[in-house]
This record gives structure tokens, C-alpha cells and sequence, in this order.
């Protein structure tokens, strides 16, 4: 067993503890008490939309919002001052590096994410470069995810006479708040509950790619996903939504988050609307 932290006491057992101490800790030490409570990496996004989100500030030159970012324990903490100099096609990250001769955080332009015990990629952005007249322009597509608070056991006790109230509505199709969706959505034990219930037979899920969007004059992205697609039947149900990143499919990405649902009762239709067109999937329970 490893305990954290206490108070060191002078020792004169200089084999088992060369600092003289009979406590020892290291940044190593300090990384493992806090990887327990928050996924592997992320942005906290906080109040802040746009911490640590990447954007072109003029030719190949990108510029990264303040904000922090955190990593298997270790966490780097943006000014907003960072840039980055591009000259071909590359994805963004935020690296970890605990290699000796580094031990710290590097914002790099790299063609394949790393992702070792020692050295780890968290991704914030892919950039497409093209050649102009004088120099480059740049392009990106944001790719942050967001950290999760895992401190939490999920849901207990799992008795069916015990469950929360809200999965029942949620279950049901009712309408719910979006912290009531939350509360059942982001609790990994209540969602496994809702999966093995009959509400999860009223589910459809429809996977789409980037090129299924249509551009808006305004620069936003749209889908509409017919009726006979979705099989809904009227505007009560509830909505999940996946970006997929390198492979990947994840809930806490900007994209997904900040995509927004439309039924409409006229045609039956289901318009989705983001910022941006991306690859991911939807599913409509209820």
C-alpha cells in the first residue's frame, strides 16, 4: 500500500531513505493522488468555452486561448501569450514530457500523437496548411476534449427499488432539464441500467460523417435527418451526441456539446446545427 502525505521525520537509515527522511515523495508521488479523480487528460473548460482552444492568428501562426490542461496528474496552465508556427499539415497538441532532460509541458506540431508512459499527446487541434503567395494559411478544426470528474463511484445502490426518479423519466422519454440528462447520462452505472431497459429499445442511433453536412451562410454546419431515419414520433425524447476524434468517440469534445437538436412538428425532421461539420453518431432514446 502507498499512502500520501505525511510528515517526514529524520532518519539515520540512509539506505531505505537517502534524503535522511523517513517520508519521501516525488512529482511522480504527487501525479498518482491526483489521477484518481479525473479522466487520463483533458481541458477544464470551466466557465471558459474556449480554454486552451487553438485559432489561426494570421498566416501559419496559431495562437492558443488561456486556459489548463491537465494530463495523467500533471497539469500546464495557458497565459494566452503561446503561439505556434506551422508549415505543413499537422495535428496540435499539448505534450507531456516527464523525460528527464524536458519534465514539463510542449505545445507542438506533430503527424502521429504519442501517448506513453512517459511522454503523452493530448490533442487540441488538427491544422491543414496551404501554400500562398508570400507564405502559408492555415486552417484548423478543433479537437479538444474535456476533462470528467471521476471521484464519484457511479450510482449506489443499483437496487431497482433505489434508482432516482429522473431515469425513470429518462427511461420514459419524458422531457428533462439538461442537468436532469446529466445527472443520468454522465453516470456510467445508471446508463448501463437504462441500456439493459426496455427504453433502450425506443433507441435509434445513426452514425454520420463530416461530408453529410450541409454549410450555412453563416458558417455553421447543418444536418437534417429525416423521420423514417430516426423514428420518432413526437418532440418527447432525448438526445446524445458523439464526435469521433482519431478513432474514437467522445461526449466531452466542443463539437458535440455545442451541437444543438431541433425537432420539427410540421415535417417530422430532426435538424442537428454546430459550428462546424464533424465526423460522430446520435442517439435519440424515448
Amino acid at each position: 500500500m502507498k499512502s500520501y502525505f505525511f510528515n517526514a521525520e529524520p532518519t539515520t537509515d540512509l539506505v531505505s531513505h537517502p534524503t535522511g527522511y523517513d517520508r519521501e515523495y516525488d512529482a511522480d508521488d504527487h501525479a498518482a493522488f491526483f489521477e484518481p479523480f479525473f479522466t487520463k487528460s483533458g481541458v477544464f473548460a470551466g466557465a471558459h468555452a474556449d480554454a486552451c482552444k487553438v485559432s489561426v492568428e494570421g498566416g501559419n501562426v496559431l495562437r492558443f486561448a488561456p486556459g489548463a490542461l491537465y494530463v495523467r496528474g500533471r497539469m500546464a496552465a495557458l497565459d494566452g501569450t503561446e503561439t505556434l508556427t506551422i508549415t505543413a499539415d499537422c495535428k496540435v497538441v499539448a505534450r507531456m514530457n516527464k523525460t528527464a532532460d524536458v519534465r514539463s509541458f510542449q505545445l507542438l506540431a506533430v503527424e502521429a500523437l504519442v501517448q506513453e508512459e512517459d511522454i503523452y499527446d493530448l490533442l487540441l487541434a488538427e491544422a491543414a496548411v496551404t501554400p500562398v503567395l508570400g507564405g502559408y494559411e492555415a486552417v484548423v478544426t478543433d479537437k479538444r476534449t474535456f476533462m470528467a470528474f471521476t471521484g464519484q463511484p457511479p450510482y449506489y445502490p443499483p437496487e431497482s427499488e433505489a434508482l432516482p426518479y429522473v431515469l425513470w423519466l429518462y427511461a420514459l422519454g419524458f422531457p428533462l432539464t439538461a442537468e436532469q440528462r446529466a445527472a443520468v447520462e454522465g453516470n456510467p452505472s445508471l446508463m448501463d441500467i437504462f441500456h439493459r431497459s426496455t427504453g433502450a429499445i425506443r433507441s435509434t442511433t445513426i452514425t454520420f460523417a463530416a461530408a453529410d453536412w450541409t454549410a450555412l451562410a453563416n458558417g455553421e454546419a447543418q444536418m437534417t435527418i429525416s423521420k423514417e431515419r430516426h423514428q420518432r414520433q413526437t418532440a418527447n425524447f432525448t438526445t446524445a451526441l458523439w464526435s469521433l476524434v482519431d478513432g474514437v468517440y467522445h461526449r466531452s469534445t466542443w463539437a458535440a456539446m455545442c451541437t444543438d437538436v431541433v425537432y420539427h412538428t410540421d415535417t417530422g425532421s430532426i435538424t442537428l446545427t454546430a459550428g462546424s461539420a464533424y465526423d460522430g453518431k446520435v442517439t435519440f432514446m424515448g
